[in-house]
């Protein structure tokens, strides 16, 4: 846990945004169809992925609350939530590494969470360790100083940097100032010093209804019972909406900027990215996209990796990045190159896109994409807490079990036709902006 310094940019939105209902999810070979759920109390939801092979438990306790909530942000959620960790004289840490347990509190955009992993037979320690997280009052002011400090070095560093500003144009161009898809590329408010401030926010979060207690390996449905009882404290009365964050409206409304560029002292290369917004998970045409995205930019051997590596030498890296969940997020075909060579990359990469509207992809390329993500569901099961971590995401997104790799299947049923047809509406070069960073005055 490296403290709230801030995230990297083009990194994928965190999945979150909490639902209250507990349903229980059966079959198996989909996803995270093999985790049960029920519920503990009103407040409190149970999840379990049942697997004795290996003598491991994981434990996940999710909280419905992010950092992209106005009231996170106004309370300094996020602060409170992760220090929480640390003591002041580093006694919870330490007992963790006693235990061998790995141990880690966040706040991720739409919840906050405690996880853990340790031997079956320190689960019970591991209970005891993760009751006195919860409660205890000891907040490191020295810890909540450095963080400040921290911040400060790491937001400087983060504006010298040509992909953060590349992004941060680009969010800046297309969301209001207060719209939470904004928030990791402006500059961090300061948040107080004064443990006892936290504390009361810390405390508020622990008790919010809507809590999920996770259990993933060699735990039977008795014994994760057992252990969820009496691990939180008692939830709150209090209604979970105004929690939640809410998106704005995307701008500019009229349509999209033609070109807009960003300059910065003490560069030698031009970055590009080709912008327009994503569609959403459930949006019916989103199988089609991964399809086309991943033949468009989603490996090495892209078309935008071909034409700007592999043929043209224009750049060392060309692909496409933003690919949404419930809500859109700027989706851009990205690259760079040497200042001398920005015109000529610019008209490939213009080029690229307007072939790849034109013509399509050819059935070897579809054949390709739908083995790709057919096959890299294997990778996202290989335990037992991957598949509850699948569980978690789908919940606080409010999707169906199964959710993402029925997205897979669906992609890998459409024809060429369907395909070639999305991408012919999807990918017309009049719906794009062009956003450049490039050598200049600051």
């Amino acid at each position: 846990m490296t403290g709230p310094i801030g995230r990297s940019p083009f990194a994928g939105a965190v999945l979150a945004c909490a639902c209250a209902v507990a349903t229980v999810h059966a079959g198996a070979g989909t996803g995270s169809a093999d985790a049960v759920s029920w519920p503990l109390d009103e407040r409190t939801t149970i999840a379990l992925v049942e697997d004795h092979r290996v003598p491991l438990v994981s434990l996940v306790v999710e909280f419905p609350v992010g950092s992209w909530s106005a009231w996170a942000r106004e309370n300094h959620a996020r602060e409170a939530w992760e220090i929480q960790l640390h003591d002041v004289a580093g006694g919870l840490r330490k007992r963790a590494d006693r235990l061998a347990a790995r141990l880690e509190v966040s706040m991720g955009p739409r919840s906050a969470s405690i996880r853990a992993s340790c031997l079956r037979r320190d689960l019970d320690a591991v209970l005891d360790l993760l009751r006195d997280v919860l409660n205890h009052r000891d907040f490191d002011r020295r810890r909540l100083k450095r963080w400040k400090r921290q911040r400060k070095i790491g937001w400087e560093t983060r504006r010298k940097q040509p992909a953060f500003r590349l992004e941060q144009t680009v969010r800046r161009l297309r969301y209001a100032p207060d719209d939470p898809r904004r928030l990791e590329y402006e500059e961090p408010p300061s948040f107080p010093a004064k443990p006892e401030r936290l504390v009361v926010v810390r405390d508020r979060i622990a008790r919010l209804g809507g809590r999920v207690v996770g259990f993933a390996g060699a735990v039977t449905r008795e014994e994760a019972q057992r252990a969820a009882t009496g691990l939180l404290p008692a939830g709150s009365v209090e209604a979970t909406r105004d929690l939640r964050p809410v998106p704005g409206v995307v701008v500019p409304a009229a349509g999209p900027v033609e070109a807009f560029t960003v300059t910065m002292p003490r560069i030698e290369q031009v970055f590009f990215a080709l912008v327009r917004e994503s569609p959403t998970v459930g949006d019916p045409e989103y199988p089609a996209f991964l399809v086309a995205d991943h033949v468009l930019g989603g490996h090495f051997f892209s078309r935008l990796s071909v034409a700007l590596r592999h043929e043209g030498g224009e750049t060392y890296g060309a692909s496409t990045s933003g690919r949404g969940d419930t809500w859109t997020e700027p989706y851009a075909l990205t690259t760079f190159t040497r200042a001398d060579n920005a015109d000529a990359t610019e008209r490939k990469l213009r080029a690229v896109l307007a072939a790849f509207r034109a013509d399509g992809i050819e059935e070897r390329e579809r054949a390709a994409a739908a083995g790709f993500l057919l096959g890299r569901r294997a990778f996202s099961r290989q335990s037992p807490g991957q598949r509850l971590e699948r569980w978690l995401v789908e919940r606080r997104l409010g999707l169906a079990a199964g959710t993402y790799a029925g997205l897979a299947e669906r992609a890998a049923a459409l024809s060429l036709d369907e395909i070639n047809a999305f991408i012919r509406k999807f990918y017309d070069p009049r719906l794009f902006s062009l956003v450049r960073v490039a050598p200049g005055p600051s």
